[in-house]
């Protein structure tokens, strides 16, 4: 049961440097100048978006919580101009927050995330000034982040528009009420709270109980490399999009069992003796730093499986994974989508998926691999891989967890 990953190939050489070197004002780059937009004919061109949340009591929630943290003035300011996703009274009942007590006792800086992640402040953007490109648009909210090293440049989370068949959406939360122009700006109204990101990529998926073999995984995969060049620093590094599909623990068990056991079997053993060895071996993490299995799972081997769960778009520079795709950005039509494989093999196909929609929610996400398990199938013949936790939202990207190891060939 020996898998070839890439037969004549190596991506031990795979240079994830120029890969996250993005350019840093794609992520908080100065918003273009206003240009006019022509609105429906039904909007409140006297009314700011601050006289609409002190008049209308479905935002009472919201405006507690932008009154708490001191931002409700901002929305009255007519000399300002802001896009604004707002979750009203029912949004925040979907997510979890019943009453109006209940959202004066979180904490400010919990409020000050929800009210400043929900504002883009110096645009004007209608529901049909968003494109239609796959897989969204990128604007820079309220919060501010930091500044980048040696310069004054802020960094401000990005929040991800999109417009598809399926839907409007803010990252992957629909909007139910688009459009409703102010006099200092327009008001998208979601279905539930649009939450800020909190945690790198790499400190997530590492205290993920479900991908203690992933994080292992990435430590083989390093071995030799240097830098940036590593998948853990790229897992740490602020500044880009990401997605990532990571097996989980138990998909990695049974790839690592299959390999094991084919191994165990061409050295001579019995399948009796086999099967109980290679189930002990792979049954921990630790199989990836077990020096007698180097021979078996080599840390080109695990890269090159690694590499082909990051999504990667080729924009001049070589293909780097600079793609943050939620679930609702994924279509219902099968549909490939290039990988951080195609960074040493250009015309590799990808990785196929597809979205299952209920309304304007995805309620399941399936991935296929080019290669099988056991190999010999025909390419994308394999079991889809099931997404178990969608859309797991990080301050540099977004990850899945997945119910297979994905192949590359």
């Amino acid at each position: 049961m020996k898998i070839k990953i890439l037969k004549n190939r190596t991506v031990s050489g795979i240079l994830l440097f120029s890969a996250i070197v993005l350019i840093f004002t794609s992520c908080n780059k100065a918003l273009p100048d206003a240009t006019p937009i022509i609105y429906p004919p039904v909007n409140n061109t006297t009314t700011s978006i601050g006289a609409m949340l002190n008049s209308d009591t479905t935002f009472s929630f919201f405006k507690a919580a932008a009154t708490k943290v001191g931002m409700l003035a901002q929305f009255s300011d007519t000399t300002k101009v802001f896009t604004a996703f707002i979750p009203n009274n029912s949004a925040f009942r979907a997510s979890g927050i019943p009453s109006l007590s209940v959202v004066n006792a979180l904490p400010p800086a919990t409020l000050g995330g929800i009210v400043g992640y929900s504002i883009i402040a110096g645009e004007q953007y209608l529901s049909t000034t968003i494109p239609t490109t796959f897989p969204n648009i990128q604007l820079p909210t309220s919060i501010t982040i930091g500044t980048l090293p040696g310069t004054i440049l802020n960094l401000n989370l990005s929040t991800f528009p999109s417009v598809s068949a399926t839907g409007f959406y803010d990252n992957n939360i629909p909007v139910v009420m688009p459009d409703l122009k102010m006099s200092n700006g327009v008001v998208h109204v979601v279905a539930a709270i649009v939450a800020p990101p909190s945690q790198l990529l790499k400190d997530a998926m590492y205290n993920n109980p479900n991908l203690t073999f992933f994080k292992a995984a990435v430590a083989r995969a390093d071995s030799g490399q240097t830098g940036l060049n590593k998948i853990d620093s790229l897992l740490g590094y602020a500044v880009t999009n990401m997605t990532v599909l990571a097996p989980s623990d138990a998909a990695f068990q049974s790839l690592l069992y299959g390999l094991i056991y084919g191994a165990l079997l061409q050295q001579g053993l019995m399948p009796a003796q086999a099967g109980p060895t290679a189930t002990a071996l792979s049954g921990s993490p630790t199989v990836f730093s077990n020096p007698l299995l180097f021979p078996y799972i080599t840390a080109s081997t695990v890269r090159g499986i690694l590499v082909y769960h990051f999504l990667a778009t080729d924009q001049g520079a070589g293909f780097q994974p600079n793609i943050r795709v939620f679930s609702n950005n994924f279509t219902s039509t099968p549909a490939f989508y290039t990988t951080l494989i195609n960074s040493v093999v250009p015309t590799h196909p990808g990785i196929l998926a597809q979205a299952t929609f209920t309304g304007p929610f995805v309620t399941q996400l399936q991935f296929t691999g080019l290669g099988t398990f056991p190999p010999g199938g025909a390419p994308y013949s394999g079991t889809p891989a099931n997404a178990i936790s969608l859309d797991n939202h990080c301050v540099n990207g977004v990850y899945y967890i997945i119910d297979q190891v994905l192949l590359p060939q």
